[in-house]
């Protein structure tokens, strides 16, 4: 029996050999299969920005504060008694001479008045001794009287004067103290501060320092509005003039500046604008230039196989341009060469 079921397994195994050799199979026929549809790629789309002629400037932008160099506080020397009247506030321009406040002078007014009346009498006094045949010694006497009531007079009349606060240049009052018409003053007692807008200046500290040498001409820029200034202190020629300090045996900084080092320091040569005292301004140094030039921004600039190129949009493919790169700042660069007015440039 088990010869019989050998014989029929191998009977089986025979039969698929010969299939497999003649080409005739156990399983039913499948579908031809077909080729892939073709598929048509897109056109590739790019933004692109286009080359432009305008001026471009490599400079150093820095900020500071606009400051004065010499600021006076003003207070009563010798005078102390209650503020009458106050004819400016802070802020207002004034010019040397002008009256800031006034001490209350009634008492002083009436002493003036009197002591000219006691004047008055004395010299009468002299009239009539000479008149009735007085001698002298007589008329000398009564004269000197009349000279020392003058003197007396005349310090009234200082005092009063001293009454008034006046401004001892022309500038701007910065700041009025925490005093007010009827509030009683001291001599010392500092009541107003007058700021001289004559000579202001702005310190700055850009990083680079060695590109703003004493003298250099450069611009201040207040809001959207330019002023004409120059460097007049910076790092090396403080060096030289604390140095200058110590030889001459006086620390005393008598210019109204507190110099710190890292630091350039420039003043107007022109005429500050008003109320510039205070606000923030731009010290504007400009190192190199061009005009009329085709300028891009610096990421638009590539290095490929060692050579500088810009992709430019030509005929819709995109195409690497050698380019001469001229001037170059931060952001922006002229391109001397190989690329024109009106190219379309590829972002990406």
């Amino acid at each position: 029996m088990k010869l019989s079921f050998i014989r029929k397994i191998s009977a089986v195994i025979c039969a698929a050999a010969v299939c497999l050799t003649t080409g005739c199979y156990l399983l039913p026929d499948e579908e031809e299969v077909l080729a892939p549809p073709t598929v048509k790629a897109s056109d590739v789309s790019y933004t692109t920005v286009t080359a432009k002629k305008k001026d471009l400037e490599k400079k150093i932008v820095s900020t500071g504060t606009v400051t004065a160099e010499r600021q006076y506080a003003l207070a009563y020397e010798k005078q102390s008694g209650a503020i009458e009247k106050f004819y400016v506030r802070a802020g207002d321009e004034v010019k040397k001479g002008d009256v800031i406040c006034d001490i209350d002078t009634y008492e002083l007014n009436y002493q003036i008045e009197e002591k000219q009346l006691n004047l008055e009498k004395a010299r009468l006094n002299v009239d009539v001794i000479y008149e009735s045949g007085g001698t002298q010694a007589q008329i000398d006497s009564a004269y000197v009287d009349v000279q020392l009531i003058e003197r007396e007079l005349e310090k009234l009349k200082e005092q009063k004067e001293d009454a008034s606060l006046r401004s001892p240049i022309d500038g701007i009052v910065s700041s009025i103290s925490d005093v007010r018409a009827g509030d009683s003053v001291n001599p010392g007692q500092t009541i107003a501060t007058v700021i001289d807008t004559s000579a202001l200046y702005i310190a700055v500290q850009p990083e680079d320092l060695t590109e703003f040498d004493i003298g250099t001409a450069l611009k201040i820029r207040i809001n959207e509005d330019y002023y004409d200034g120059e460097v007049f202190m910076n790092p090396k020629e403080l060096a030289k003039y604390q140095d200058e300090k110590k030889e001459d045996h006086n620390d005393v900084d008598d210019t109204g500046i507190d110099y710190q080092a890292d630091t350039v320091y420039v003043r107007f040569t022109d005429t500050p604008p008003a109320g510039a005292v205070g606000q923030l301004a731009d010290i504007v140094l400009v190192l190199d230039s061009v005009s009329d030039a085709i300028v891009i921004s610096n990421n638009l600039i590539k290095k490929v196989d060692g050579e500088t190129v810009v992709y430019v949009l030509k005929d819709g493919e995109k195409t690497a341009v050698t380019v001469e790169v001229g001037l170059e700042t931060g952001s922006q660069s002229e391109i001397r060469s190989g690329i024109s007015e009106g190219d379309e440039l590829i972002l990406k």
